[in-house]
């Protein structure tokens, strides 16, 4: 349809530009008026079907990379808090569905898992409260399918539930990963004013639970949008007090993905000596793991930053080494 309208778009000026060429009763001064008028329609229109090719390109880069950062992640915490989580494994009406949603998920059959987690919402012996959790696990699997819309539904149906809910402080961790991945849709979105929103309010009620990891992963989000925004000094601060906390509890993958960002920052203000320092202390971490993704990541990474070094054989070198890594 879309190429259809594009076409139109572009031929309709040419043929009545071709039409009026055959009028007899106007002056020639006024068929180059009327085809200066085609012709700039003709511009307009092929300005708009650049336009909306390159936000589409845009938007299918955005979704790539936000697909990896998840599957890693980096980003998008697939993981609720651990008093969420207990309190699943505890209830027995819970607990059957939550198991198997969990096992499907590890095996990346998110469809497969959101059926299993669906069983609970459509159980109505099962209290509006308990569904909370099941409603975020869902839409943080419509978020790896790519399906923002439905993620979105289950994470505000989330929300809409915890204000009904009688013991709203009981609630705030789910608040918060609920906060936290709406954000992310806003961020994969290219909205970054409605992300920054979500996640200052999701880190606010992670430290006023005194949850130091949960605000940790809002720090690592906001700093990476300040870095996209071009804001690199409160990058700065967010991942490095992302990166002190991280260290606090001894998570090395957490601490390897602070490293990173710090590096990427530094990549993108122009200080690609400090990145490769940071990115080496990484790829230690990564081995030492056998995390193969992270590894090629890091590899990746150093490409980028010995690109902006002008030393291209040595990028080069890194960029063919990350692919390989990934099929080990």
């Amino acid at each position: 349809m879309n190429a259809l309208i594009n076409f139109i778009s572009i031929a309709g000026p040419l043929i009545f530009a071709a039409c009026i060429f055959t009028l007899k009763n106007i002056t020639m001064e006024m068929k180059i008026g009327l085809w200066i008028i085609c012709a700039l329609i003709l511009i307009f229109d092929l300005y708009l079907i650049i336009k909306e090719k390159k936000n589409k390109e845009e938007k299918s880069k955005r979704e790539e990379l936000y697909n990896r950062l998840y599957e890693r992640q980096e980003l998008f915490d697939r993981n609720l808090p651990g008093t969420v989580t207990d309190a699943l494994e505890r209830n027995p009406l819970l607990k059957k569905s939550f198991r198997s949603g969990q096992k499907y998920e590890k095996e990346y059959k998110f469809k497969e898992a959101i059926k299993a987690y669906e069983k609970c919402l459509h159980d109505l012996s099962i209290p509006e409260e308990d569904k909370i959790a099941f409603n975020i696990l869902i839409g943080n699997c419509y978020f790896f399918l790519s399906k923002l819309n439905e993620a979105e539904k289950h994470f505000k149906e989330s929300l809409n539930i915890l204000k009904r809910a009688e013991n709203k402080m009981a609630k705030l961790p789910s608040k918060s990963a609920a906060l936290g991945n709406i954000g992310n849709i806003y961020h994969n979105l290219g909205k970054p004013d409605e992300a920054l929103e979500h996640y200052q309010q999701a880190l606010e009620i992670n430290r006023k639970l005194g949850y130091e990891q949960g605000a940790a992963h809002n720090l690592n989000n906001i700093g990476t949008l300040y870095n996209e925004l071009g804001k690199h000094d409160e990058a700065l601060k967010c991942q490095e007090e992302a990166l002190e906390i991280s260290k606090k509890f001894k998570d090395e993958q957490a601490i390897a993905n602070s490293l990173t960002n710090i590096g990427i920052i530094y990549t993108d203000s122009g200080k690609p000596e400090e990145a490769l320092k940071l990115f080496q202390e990484t790829l230690e971490i990564n081995k030492k793991n056998k995390y193969q993704e992270g590894i090629a990541n890091v590899f990746n990474n150093i490409g980028l930053a010995h690109s902006k070094l002008r030393e291209t054989d040595q990028a080069l070198n890194y960029y063919e080494k990350a692919p390989g890594i990934i099929q080990v």
